[in-house]
């Protein structure tokens, strides 16, 4: 894996921030994953969502970031059709998709489902800096 994308909206959305950031900080130990948080440029989000759609502004990302062997993490609650576009766009690619969706976030309603997404996202991190160093 040379980097990891990871995308969602709304919550999922600072959840995917929150991810990134614990990637490439200090969290857990000193090793340094490069990600990125497609959620994370407004004036790109809203360019593209103007331009192209809003369902397609993710996947466009991960076609203009993307490359074979990367990671990207997809997070929704609703299937929400950018993340969904994103998970076959990154599959064209060549490159690996994890996808979070409703069914495999636990809990009853959107808060709980996001809750849990947080503390998936700290065990992920975690066993990625592990098994990285």
């Amino acid at each position: 894996m040379t980097k990891v994308l990871i995308c969602g909206n709304g919550g999922l959305a600072a959840e995917a921030e929150h991810f990134a950031a614990e990637l490439m900080g200090k969290f857990h130990k000193d090793v340094y994953i490069p990600c990125i948080a497609l959620t994370s440029n407004t004036s790109l989000l809203t360019a593209l969502a103007n331009d192209i759609g809003f369902e397609n502004v993710f996947a466009h990302q991960v076609e203009v970031l993307g490359e074979p062997g990367d990671l990207l993490i997809g997070l929704t609650t609703t299937a929400s059709k950018n993340v969904l576009q994103a998970i076959k766009a990154a599959k064209a690619k060549g490159m690996a998709t994890i996808l979070w969706d409703g069914k495999a976030l636990k809990g009853e309603g959107v808060a709980a489902k996001q809750e849990f997404a947080l503390s998936a996202l700290h065990n992920l991190a975690r066993e990625m800096k592990d098994a990285c160093c």
